[in-house]
């Protein structure tokens, strides 16, 4: 029972990465200019969608950013293939790319009767300039033009290839005896009749995403029984998760009118300023539909222009609790960009007895939760909001395969299944 106990604590902090160090970790979607904003690699015209394309077809990735440095600048990219773990791969750009090793990013639109001034900038992957010709996990680097040699922000996305390879998975949202009312159980088995695996503790290579949200810090799936048409990864005390809690949410696609959960609406020194209600933790599980830690440009008022005619509200969340805790609270999701990031840390406001944090996001709807590290570093899934595993998650699972002639992982299969039923993007 300790070891079982021990596996479960390790998973519930590797769900979550540790402090942005303000650097580009492997693998990692990240930014490391401070007027660079909203970044989103999204399906081309579908908004709710992981940044996953098949292999050869008319399917596209849109990026865009906003850039809300006062003087106009010009943004190039690169786009780097990794391996199943998301190394680098040791290919020649040749090897994966069809067209130019680097291009520019030469679609900008500015913004228009916002108090905040940017630039957005967008880019279509696969374009006439650059196409991939592998399956498998890319890195897109962006860079300031005139120096190639500092990467501002980098975005992951998949290409996968038709296969003959299946995948069966289900979640287990009700644990077996022993197990934590926490967590969450994924069976899969990765199924192969007609694709033949001579060695498949080795050849195969299993991912899991959950929420589309990678995690980068635990031990992918290893396999428990073998058959001959099929690799089985089910097991009572493995392909363990944390089910969380569901996400709470804001809204600030007006700031002339107060929408659900707005409190007051100002503006200060010529920047529109919104004071949410006050958050209190949630102790017990409560349901409540969110979009997983997403979140949704949109201006009510110009919702076909909503890309550029969206501002750059200041927005001021509060956390209530009754007395400072000894570690950290953070502000988490996407709108963190999946990190427990410096930017994103509460302080507390002893006369008010709560946590608070104000921040500059774009016009839109939010999900977001409180995630709390304490003084040694320890993420613990409890301590503001109840961790349940009936918690409505979507999980991501992503199969590779490398033969002994392969030079990289080959993307094979990706399959999404929600913890209250099945879901493909």
């Amino acid at each position: 029972m300790t070891k079982f106990i021990s596996s479960v604590l390790f998973a519930l902090v590797a769900i979550f990465p540790y402090l942005s160090t303000g650097q580009l970790r492997k693998g990692a979607d990240a930014c490391l200019d401070k007027n660079i904003k909203t970044i989103q690699l999204r399906k081309l015209n579908s908004e709710m969608t992981d940044p996953v394309i098949a292999l050869g077809s008319s399917e596209r990735l849109q990026l865009s950013f906003d850039d809300l440095a006062e003087d106009i600048r010009y943004f190039s990219y690169k786009i780097v293939l990794c391996n199943a773990d998301w190394d680098e791969s040791s290919l020649l750009f040749s090897d994966y790319l069809e067209g130019f090793p680097e291009g520019y990013i030469s679609n900008r639109e500015q913004s228009f009767g916002t108090l905040v001034g940017y630039a957005r900038y967008t880019l279509e992957i696969p374009n006439s300039q650059m196409q991939v010709k592998l399956s498998g996990n890319y890195l897109i680097k962006v860079y300031d033009s005139d120096n190639p040699e500092a990467v501002l922000l980098q975005k992951s996305f998949s290409a996968v290839e038709p296969s003959a390879i299946g995948v069966q998975v289900s979640v287990r949202m009700l644990p077996l005896a022993g197990n934590d009312a926490c967590t969450q159980q994924l069976e899969l088995a990765v199924e192969h009749a007609s694709f033949p695996i001579s060695q498949p503790y080795t050849e195969v290579k299993v991912r899991v995403e959950q929420n589309g949200y990678r995690f980068l810090n635990a031990a992918p799936p290893t396999p428990t029984f073998i058959r001959s048409s099929a690799i089985d990864y089910s097991h009572h005390n493995k392909n363990l998760y944390p089910g969380g809690s569901e996400y709470r949410h804001f809204d600030v696609s007006s700031i002339e009118y107060k929408m659900p959960r707005v409190q007051e609406i100002s503006t200060i020194n010529n920047v529109r300023c919104v004071q949410l209600e006050p958050d209190a933790a949630f102790k017990q599980y409560l349901y409540s539909p969110d979009i997983n830690g997403r979140y949704v440009i949109r201006d009510e008022r110009y919702r076909s222009e909503s890309d550029t005619r969206s501002d750059y509200p200041t927005v001021f969340l509060s956390l209530y609790m009754g007395q400072p805790l000894k570690g950290k609270v953070y502000v988490f999701g996407e709108i963190s960009g999946w990190e427990l990031h410096n930017d994103f840390v509460m302080l507390y406001n002893n006369s008010r007895r709560a946590y608070e944090l104000s921040m500059p996001v774009k016009q839109g709807y939010y999900n977001y939760k409180y995630i709390y590290v304490d003084e040694n570093g320890v993420l613990d899934m409890r301590k503001i909001d109840a961790c349940s595993s009936e918690t409505e998650n979507i999980y991501g699972i992503y199969v590779y395969y490398r033969s002994p002639t392969d030079y990289h992982d080959k993307l094979l299969n990706v399959t999404w299944v929600s913890s209250q039923g099945t879901r493909k993007n």
